[in-house]
């Protein structure tokens, strides 16, 4: 037996529960698992019981049958399936979704390629080597928040962290390892996530970093930072023992994984009204990127209460219910909970400014792994290894004979070059499709429509797909202006859904009468796709379905409708989008967008909202954000593409309440924040002055154990770094000598040498290598600035690791770091006007 007889009751409980909500194609899903016996049967209530409403519209049933025989086979063939409890096989062996990637059948694939290569290895021994594989493939790049699926990835040879882990986590559960990706929804140090791999190895949980080989378990770069989180989180579809579930997404179980990487202590928030008030649901969020970010929702019980794991640092409460919120702040370094009135709960909030600090949790040198000298030589071979191989595996991606053939063909060739280019592995897709003959005039065209794609569409995009919708959008080409034709009606995307064809299957739906009647009424679309609803338990956030799927499942969330209703609007030939900036559903008539109410009680009309920021150099998702308030909640806008112009910016927004925040972060992780909250009646213009809260010199100092590294004499003897600062304050600086932003540096170093000078303080320059000495402004510094000495420094083992360190970009060079012995009390990377006045400022301030 497979499983025991106490996991099939579970299972087929829980199937049973939930069989009411697989949709229309309920009554075929039923019919073909009746065909089902044994673990196949258990296996595939397992998946039809957890999945979302998307998956069940979006894949066929034979992909799901794949899945669970090939993790079958793993649990009689794999040489470490006895030692792997069945809750942890079902959960991250057997299971096909990790993130909310495109689904594919290709576990057979990865098994194949990596059988041979972890023979006789023990688990822990062949998740390292699996991570190596995926290294020598894959490297990380940014990309859109659509997680490309592991195969899309392999094409590219790049991936976000996301689609890293992702990759990762499909190929150790491809050979039976146990894997879940771990996400970090925001660090709480500064603006930005991450999501790295854990791996199940003979009883215990151990992380790594995705396509980041080490030699040994549980360390990454990401380490020092992971002690300073505030929450992580990994997922589940059946009870943990001894794990935290701290929230549901459809039947999906949100685990809390923060106790294994950082100082945490449990949080407990209690509403009242004055009693205790149950169906509040409470988010804890973080300041980051200047907005509030929720990392946990928890629904208050009976009790009044909500709780979650947290570190310690500063938390933004957001208690809501009924479209009516109370907001707090709490620091759960010093407190282990907060009462939140709800008596005095709003609906919205009166225009006012309020000035507040956010608190990172301290540095701590949690899970800090050592490695031996011998350990890191082979660190640093493997990675050299992998690297090489991943350059020899995608240098026949681009063919660039063809490519120039076809280019020729175009006005524009270089814009053809430059797109096949970026297809990476995918480039037969886009060949072809710019290939294909749809006359002479819309050749032009076809280039276009992939010009209005994401670029990540470029690496996965079918041709049959991208045929079949310009096929059908040409008919409408002479009805509107290219600017509008182009992005919202040929243009086959709409949000960051899962791309299909879908123009032939919505056509054979809908009789001339009903699409008449939408053409002359495009708001009678949202009418019918509004009767689309996922059951609660079905209902995924990060799913939106496609078009197709939908309509088979009868089933969508709220993006899901949303996507559907610009497929419908743009097979009728009527030009519609998702806006970017608030993601409301709007189409296009009479020369204008408009915007489709998604309920009786979103308000109409416009306003006009004009910022006065003076000279500060304005940065959305960094130093300032805007929300809008939606049923008791604030969704961020999307401004990152908007343009301040001489310190003002003008906004055209739709009626209602707004929440505006400016946040300056210091080195050390803490933030000194403003909020404005507003109100915007329909037709009404208004002026706002906003500024950020100035901060003090000593804001800036930290004070972080730095690690042990090793610089080289002019003599190349090694010396120890301690040694080279002797307990002193030094500025250690690795230049890129040659190059921009180091030549700036420099050059400030010597205007300012004679204060420098003064200051009692080691100035250190770190270049690789003797061929600096050949700079001239390199040089000239070193004969102009007293005391100056100079080392030498691998920069793959030094810089990047002090940088990690001390929370700095690790891919910008300057760094510089000030240490008083072996601490480290401030870093910056890259280049500021001003740079050296604010060091010396830094300095001084730390005697």
């Amino acid at each position: 037996m497979l499983f025991s007889q106490e996991l099939q009751d579970s299972v087929h409980r829980q199937f049973l529960k939930t069989q009411s909500s697989l949709g229309l194609g309920g009554g075929e899903i039923l019919s073909r698992l009746d065909g089902c016996e044994g673990g196949r049967r258990t296996a595939l209530e397992f998946f039809y019981s957890t999945m979302p409403s998307s998956d069940l519209g979006d894949y066929d049933f034979s992909l799901y049958l794949s899945y669970v025989d090939f993790g079958l086979f793993l649990r009689e063939h794999s040489p470490w399936s006895s030692r792997i409890p069945e809750n942890i096989f079902l959960n991250y062996v057997l299971y096909y979704r990790i993130n909310n990637e495109k689904i594919e059948d290709c576990r057979k694939i990865f098994y194949d390629t990596l059988k041979d290569r972890i023979a006789g290895k023990s688990m822990k021994e062949a998740a390292l080597e699996v991570n190596v594989w995926c290294a020598e493939h894959v490297t990380y790049q940014a990309t859109d928040e659509r997680t490309a699926s592991p195969l899309a990835v392999l094409k590219s040879s790049y991936g976000r962290c996301g689609e890293e882990s992702t990759l990762v986590v499909t190929a150790m559960r491809s050979v039976g390892i146990p894997a879940r990706q771990v996400y970090t929804p925001r660090w709480a140090h500064c603006d930005d996530n991450h999501a790295w791999v854990e791996v199940w190895c003979d009883g215990e949980w151990y992380f790594l970093g995705a396509c980041e080989p080490e030699p040994v378990l549980n360390r990454g770069w990401f380490t020092e930072a992971a002690a300073r989180s505030m929450l992580m989180d990994s997922k589940s579809f059946l009870p943990l023992p001894g794990e935290e579930v701290i929230a549901t997404d459809g039947q999906t179980m949100i685990l809390n994984e923060l106790g294994r990487y950082a100082e945490a202590r449990r949080f407990t928030v209690s509403v009242v009204n004055p009693g205790p008030l149950a169906g509040v649901t409470v988010q804890f969020e973080l300041l980051n990127g200047a907005e509030f970010s929720p990392i946990a929702s928890v629904v208050t019980g009976e009790t009044g209460r909500a709780g979650v794991t947290l570190g310690l640092g500063s938390v933004h409460i957001h208690a809501v219910k009924d479209g009516r919120f109370a907001e707090a702040f709490a620091d759960t370094a010093e407190t282990d909970g907060i009462t939140v009135d709800f008596s005095r709960a709003v609906q919205a909030e009166p225009d006012t400014q309020e000035d507040f600090c956010f608190h990172a949790p301290k540095d701590s040198t949690r899970n800090m792994i050592q490695l031996t000298p011998e350990q890191k030589e082979l660190r640093k071979s493997v990675i050299g290894g992998a690297e090489q191989k991943r350059r020899q595996y995608i240098k026949d991606f681009y063919q660039k004979e063809k490519a120039e053939t076809l280019a020729a063909k175009f006005s524009r060739p270089q814009d053809v070059l430059d797109l096949l280019k970026a297809a990476e592995g995918n480039f037969e897709e886009l060949y072809a499709f710019l290939s294909m003959d749809f006359d002479a005039e819309n050749r032009e065209l076809q280039l276009k429509m992939l010009q209005s794609l994401p670029k990540k569409d470029f690496r996965d995009i079918g041709a049959d797909l991208l045929a079949e919708h310009f096929t059908h959008s040409l008919k409408y080409r002479a009805d509107y202006p290219e600017k509008i034709f182009v992005p919202y009606l040929l243009c086959p995307r709409a949000h960051y859904e899962q791309l299909t064809p879908y123009s032939k299957l919505l056509t054979s739906l809908l009789d001339e009468q009903t699409a008449n009647a939408f053409r002359r009424q495009p708001k009678r679309v949202w009418d019918y796709v509004s009767r689309f609803q996922s059951p609660p338990e079905r209902d995924s956030e990060r799913l939106a379905g496609t078009p197709a799927g939908i309509l088979r499942s009868g089933q969508a969330n709220e993006m899901g409708r949303k996507v559907l209703f610009t497929a419908i609007c743009r097979t009728l030939g009527i030009p519609a989008r998702i806006s970017p900036i608030d993601l409301s559903v709007q189409y296009y008539q009479n020369e204008k967008f408009h915007i489709v109410p998604e309920s009786a009680k979103e308000p109409c009309g416009k306003s006009t909202l004009t910022l006065l920021g003076g000279t500060e150099n304005w940065s959305y998702l960094h130093n300032w954000t805007i929300a809008v308030l939606k049923d008791g909640a604030y969704q961020s806008l999307e401004l990152t593409d908007s343009v301040w112009e001489n310190g003002k910016l003008a906004l055209t927004l739709a009626p209602g309440s707004y929440r505006l925040i400016t946040s300056s972060r210091t080195p050390n992780g803490n933030q000194f924040a403003r909020k404005y909250c507003l109100r915007l009646s329909d037709g009404e213009t208004k002026e706002l002055t906003v500024s950020l809260c100035r901060t003090r010199i000593t804001d800036l100092l930290l004070d972080i154990p730095l690690p042990s590294f090793q610089l080289f004499s002019d003599q190349k003897e090694p010396v120890p770094a301690d040694a080279v600062i002797g307990g002193k304050t030094a500025a250690l600086i690795w230049l890129e000598e040659g190059r921009e932003p180091t030549e700036h540096i420099l050059n400030e170093f010597m205007e300012a040498k004679d204060a420098l000078s003064t200051l009692g303080c080691e100035l250190i320059f770190l270049v690789r290598d003797q061929r600096a000495w050949d700079n001239e402004t390199f040089v000239k510094a070193c004969r102009t600035i007293p005391g100056v000495r100079v080392y030498y420094s691998d920069f793959s083992e030094t810089a990047v690791a002090m940088a990690r360190r001390m929370f700095v970009d690790p891919e910008k060079l300057p760094l510089t770091v000030i240490a008083r012995g072996t601490r480290g009390i401030y870093a910056c990377s890259g280049y500021n006007v001003g740079i050296a006045d604010l060091l010396m400022k830094i300095i001084s301030a730390a005697d």
